[in-house]
């Protein structure tokens, strides 16, 4: 019997073990809705496609299972590109299903161009696959597939372009095309790992370099082991600050972008180094380059990503991450300390740091505008150990965080990361929240990117989410207005109006708190996390304020 070719889609989301959606849905959408409906998965309504798409990121990043978001043909495909392009930078699984429009169409109709594939081949550069079905018994095979894809390997993002005449009208499905065998992780070799190994076994001085890879395996707590194997440093990419346990004593810091001193001590006096989760021709391991000598050795331990073999590393292993990182623990439990003079000089430049960023601290604790440093040493002293923070593009969301806060639980931070777009903290922190409803989720924001992204408050209210959201309001863009001024820019288009956004909380059903006096935010903290809504606190920042990275580091 013919069935609404949305349900079909709906039918197979759920068996790949999808329990919510995210969605902005139109006509050619709603049959998929009613199946979602009917089978029991909750339909969570964004208020735009891009912020859809960053809540099926961030749901993928938590769970390891793809988030998946649903849009209509045309604008609704577009607005979702950059959520998509930012999870692909991720590493992050999540799969992006939007009606299409019919191969036949006409040249500029609704919703399209004159090329009907041209959502195909713009999502095709940031997806691991892009497709579009127009024969409706590969509707199954096809959304099947996007599963393995995304989770496979390296894990990102895929997107899947339906007919809208599909989805739309009933179709002749066989029940066949249901049938599916997932595909598996390869491990590798055990041969391969151990040789790989080698280097760090015969080396005085070594250090760890964790990456998101290891995020997305969920597999923190094998780098843990491997560090104490080896008794050695470890650094963390800038934009995967909580990729390791912080508050580890091996936990030496970040590089790129800005530096920490441990972190470049660590990294230029190794002699080898252990990459765990990194691609070797990704950014992160251009960073790790040139931060080390030209001798040293550098083995990587990552997911596999075969389009890009070019490596001048020691030693390349690809494969299933939960399976090669606790042979590698197995295989240095052996392999001696690492030189304690080495090790012992980049704790004690930690430790001063450390020091150092506490002095500044308490400098700065009583002055107004409230320096944004008061406001992350009360949050790391009032949030709890597994607090989950998002974060955005520019200052309040992404400098300050990297440079200040303590992630002693790893996959804590949700970033926009090196694709950096605006407006991620707000969407991300609600699919944080509906992924773990019971955990804290802390979203930090500045006003620019708060205007981007304001409209997803409707949404937590609506799901009754209770993050807390700190929008730093320096009626700025303040990071571009900061290099203006320091690179003897024109200092225009920079400014922004002085916005309540206290009140515009409030008027969309949420808790808006002002907080212009820095005595005022322990407790205004404080009482928003233990609040059972979303609350917003707007507190009014000093956009003068240095970083802890340019006046310490």
């Amino acid at each position: 019997m013919d069935k609404p070719g949305g349900d079909a889609v709906a039918r197979v989301l759920v068996e790949n073990g999808v329990t919510e959606a995210y969605v902005l849905l139109g006509n050619q959408t709603v049959d998929v809705a009613d199946g979602l409906n009917s089978r029991g998965a909750d339909v969570i309504t964004a208020r735009h496609e891009y912020n859809a798409a960053v809540m099926a990121d961030t749901r993928g990043r938590l769970t390891g299972e793809p988030g998946v978001a649903l849009t209509v043909a045309g604008p609704g495909g577009t607005n979702a590109l950059t959520g998509v392009a930012q999870a692909y930078t991720a590493a992050s699984p999540m799969i992006l299903v939007s009606a299409v429009l019919p191969e036949d169409a006409p040249t500029e109709s609704l919703h399209g161009v004159d090329d009907q594939h041209f959502l195909e081949t713009a999502f095709e550069p940031a997806t691991k696959w892009s497709t579009q079905v127009h024969d409706p018994e590969r509707v199954p095979e096809t959304l099947n597939r996007a599963f393995d894809v995304a989770t496979s390997g390296r894990p990102g993002p895929v997107f899947v372009g339906i007919d809208e005449e599909i989805l739309m009208e009933s179709v002749a499905i066989p029940e066949s095309a249901f049938e599916w065998s997932h595909v598996t992780n390869t491990p590798p070799s055990p041969d391969a790992a151990a040789d790989a190994l080698k280097v760090l076994e015969r080396a005085d001085r070594r250090a760890l370099y964790v990456g998101k890879g290891v995020l997305r395996a969920f597999a923190s707590s094998d780098a843990v082991a491997i560090a104490e194997a080896l008794d050695c440093p470890v650094v963390c990419p800038r934009h995967y600050p909580d990729a390791f346990p912080n508050d580890h004593e091996l936990f030496a810091g970040t590089v790129g972008m800005a530096d920490h001193p441990a972190a470049v001590a660590a990294l230029a006096d190794a002699d080898a180094i252990l990459s765990l989760g990194v691609r070797p021709s990704s950014h992160e391991a251009v960073v790790l380059g040139d931060r080390t000598s030209d001798d040293v050795d550098i083995a990587y331990l990552h997911a596999g990503q075969s389009e890009f073999p070019q490596t001048d590393a020691t030693a390349v292993v690809g494969g299933d991450l939960t399976t090669i990182l606790p042979a590698a623990a197995d295989v240095l439990a052996d392999a001696g300390s690492t030189d304690a003079d080495y090790r012992e000089s980049v704790r004690a430049e930690a430790q001063q740091v450390d020091e150092e960023i506490e002095e500044y601290a308490a400098a700065v604790a009583d002055q107004t505008p409230i320096h944004p440093l008061v406001i992350m040493t009360a949050l790391r002293d009032v949030a709890d150990d597994d607090v989950i923070l998002t974060g955005d593009a520019g200052a309040a969301g992404g400098a300050w965080p990297n440079d200040a806060f303590e992630y002693r639980t790893p996959n804590s931070f949700q970033h926009s990361r090196l694709y950096d777009s605006m407006g991620f903290p707000v969407p991300a922190g609600n699919a944080a929240k509906l992924v773990d409803p019971d955990r804290q989720v802390v979203n930090l924001i500045g006003d620019g990117g708060m205007l981007m992204c304001n409209m997803e408050l409707v949404t937590a209210v609506a799901t009754g989410t209770d993050a807390v959201t700190i929008v730093m309001n320096d009626a700025k863009y303040g990071m571009i207005w900061n290099y203006q001024q320091r690179d003897g820019h024109a200092e225009i288009a920079t400014d922004i109006p002085q916005v309540d956004f206290a009140t515009m909380a409030d008027s969309m059903g949420a808790r808006g708190v002002r907080v212009e006096d820095p005595t005022n935010v322990r407790p205004a903290l404080e009482e928003a996390l233990a609040a059972d809504e979303h609350v917003v606190l707007d507190i009014v920042v000093d956009p003068t304020a240095e970083y802890v990275s340019r006046t310490i580091w």
